[in-house]
């Protein structure tokens, strides 16, 4: 079959870059040497971040002009292989920073916001893939409110529509996501919309960008990037088709992997084989109480990460079964076929009755933390994030922290703070954050050091230290996932060390390996780095994290081969990898990282767990500096978390 035009199979072949400031757009032939070494999605997007900004030296404020924002896809993507539905988006963000002198954190150094990719599925990515393009690069801003319009003859930057905005508390405000997809969708029937909601237009340092109603740009703030940009919303509609380096061979060995895909989904010995049914809402009842192939459980977290386990008649009103209950019919990305997670969800009445889509795993473990045991209430907060553009497990990572100080009484100059297991009040905190609202909405619209700097303002040692240790998200975290990081020291070293900020659980997944048995500083140091080096290509290639087969076995590099033409053995693909990783960790070093930051313990969770199977265990400073130690080496960079002038050579 004929390539694109330009010598590209698989992909486009074609990147445009739009200049916000001076309201231009180019449109290139793609870089082949970096989508050969860079493979696509979040490779490309980090060397296309780093060439941009190492002029610059640290972009000291996520929200100024300088700042990139890539939305883009694979050469996977909108083909027959299983998964490969997920965008990605990069940008540094505005949450995982800290550039002021923090007291409570030893050791402080100024952290300007790391290097953030975010995956989406949906129709969006392929959508923008059919309009002919595999990055939109975004730098700049508008003078005044744009959007921008791709299709396969232009990419255009159009005045934002009023119909886009209303007035709420008689400020100028962008409407909540789901009305300005459906305005686009309706001017351009089949088009997929990405936007920001009213979070982001207010510039909380969490807000996502939402697609097709509930597809997110989730962690890092995507949403407050593109306001700072005075951008609103990315449209995309095309037909084109995908072009092949052997048709054929793609044709045969793409059925072979489907077969592959879908015998694994149907085994129960696989973890896959629970997605179709429960999503990923199974992680509840195996971090809960073991089921799903599990082993004892209590790693629920609970109380702001006090403990792993709590009253088990609590927990069944928010557990698999009970998200089961009101679950309906798949709601899956485009091109999905076996794994089918996602499903569409109905509460019948009540106050919170309504129609959305079920919530996923982290998002109701982060809120089961924050004691919150009302599935429907959980339900209806899902589906409000999803409006007004905030990513939930940074909402309830935060709104946590912000309980944990109401309930010891240090926030008692802020009206309307959160109170643990109070859904009314989180809902109303939620909405203060997203519309920036009073002082606490305010307040807690910023990243966490800025929070804990403001609270604790003209307050003694004691009491900031106090402040601080409620803050999890203190020295520029993500949010910690719902996963108790006390439960794991492996898991914990991959919260630690994510590229894209503390907290983090996507770039290194230990739990089943730890339940196995997995220990030992060099191993669980080695573990985690080959599954961010894993992570890393799976994002490029924008598959799916449930893609339940091996990249780098001869069925699916040769796939790879009959679509893009370019070769790969299993260790040049992770060499790839490991070149991603090491550029992102790189620049980060660039924006005030270092081994100061991985080795940040809140000292909240060095107190022991009181209850369930993991009583007694905490995080040990010691070992984990051991583990630290090993996992630099293995990398090969400094004992100080640098990457060295060699591994950088060629970026």
């Amino acid at each position: 079959m004929a390539s694109s035009g330009n010598g590209f199979f698989g992909y486009t072949g074609r990147w445009a870059f739009v200049d916000l400031t001076n309201r231009t757009v180019r449109t290139l032939p793609a870089d082949p040497v970096i989508c050969r070494d860079y493979v696509g999605g979040r490779g490309v997007q980090a060397r296309l971040i780093y060439d941009h900004l190492r002029p610059i030296g640290p972009l000291r404020d996520p929200l100024a002009p300088e700042n990139r924002l890539i939305l883009g896809t694979a050469a996977p993507n909108d083909t027959f292989i299983p998964t490969a539905g997920r965008g990605s988006c990069s940008f540094i963000s505005p949450m995982t920073r800290s550039p002021e002198p923090a007291s409570w954190v030893p050791g402080h150094k100024p952290l300007h916001g790391l290097l953030t990719h975010s995956s989406a599925g949906g129709l969006f990515p392929n959508m923008l893939k059919r309009a002919g393009l595999d990055q939109l690069i975004v730098d700049g801003r508008a003078d005044r409110p744009v959007r921008i319009l791709v299709t396969e003859d232009a990419v255009q930057i159009i005045e934002a529509e009023d119909e886009l905005f209303e007035t709420v508390d008689g400020r100028k405000v962008a409407r909540p996501a789901s009305v300005i997809t459906d305005f686009l969708t309706a001017k351009y029937p089949g088009s997929s919309t990405m936007c920001l909601g009213p979070a982001g237009w207010n510039g909380v340092a969490f807000a996502c960008l939402t697609g097709d109603h509930h597809r997110n740009f989730g962690r890092g703030g995507a949403g407050a990037v593109m306001a700072s940009k005075n951008l609103v919303a990315v449209t995309a509609l095309g037909k084109r088709q995908i072009t092949y380096a052997d048709a054929d061979a793609f044709q045969k060995l793409s059925k072979e992997l489907d077969a592959q895909v879908k015998a694994h989904v149907g085994d129960p010995g696989w973890t896959a084989s629970f997605r179709p049914a429960t999503g990923t809402t199974w992680w509840l009842d195996r971090a809960f109480n073991g089921r799903y192939l599990g082993k004892q459980g209590g790693y629920l977290p609970w109380h702001n990460f006090d403990e792993g386990w709590f009253d088990p008649a609590a927990y069944a009103k928010v557990g698999t079964d009970a998200f089961l209950a009101i679950s309906g019919k798949p709601k899956v990305c485009s091109r999905c076929r076996h794994v089918m997670c996602t499903r569409s969800a109905k509460v019948e009445s009540g106050t919170y009755a309504g129609e959305g889509v079920r919530p996923e795993f982290e998002t109701i473990a982060l809120w089961i933390n924050c004691c919150l045991t009302d599935r429907d209430a959980i339900f209806h907060l899902n589906r409000l994030c999803n409006e007004l553009g905030v990513d939930t497990m940074s909402f309830g990572g935060v709104t946590a922290g912000a309980m944990d100080l109401e309930e010891k009484g240090l926030l008692k100059s802020y009206a309307s703070a959160p109170k643990f297991g109070d859904a009314p009040s989180m809902i109303r905190f939620l909405e203060d954050i997203a519309y920036r609202r009073g002082d606490t909405g305010r307040l807690f619209a910023r990243h966490s050091d800025a929070v804990i700097a403001e609270i604790g303002a003209g307050a003694p040692a004691a009491d900031l230290e106090a402040i601080a240790r409620c803050v999890l998200t203190a020295y520029g975290g993500l949010g910690y996932a719902g996963i108790e990081p006390k439960a794991f020291p492996g898991m914990f070293t991959a919260y630690g060390t994510s590229n894209r900020g503390r907290g983090d659980h996507t770039y290194a997944w230990t739990i089943q390996a730890e339940e196995g048995g997995l220990e030992g500083a060099e191993k669980l140091a080695l573990y985690v780095a080959s599954g961010q080096v894993g992570k890393a290509l799976v994002d490029s290639l924008g598959l799916c994290d449930f893609f339940p087969e091996s990249i780098t076995t001869d069925l699916f590099l040769g796939l790879y081969r009959a679509l893009t033409g370019f070769e790969y053995t299993p260790e040049s693909m992770n060499a790839c990898g490991e070149r991603i990783w090491n550029l992102e960790r790189h620049f980060n070093n660039i924006q005030g990282r270092d081994r100061a930051y991985d080795a940040y313990v809140p000292p909240k969770l060095t107190v022991p767990l009181t209850a369930g199977a993991h009583k007694g265990q905490a995080v040990n400073l010691e070992y984990y500096r051991e583990i630290l130690d090993a996992y630099y080496a293995h990398y090969g960079w400094t004992a100080d978390g640098l990457v060295p002038p060699e591994k950088i050579t060629g970026f």
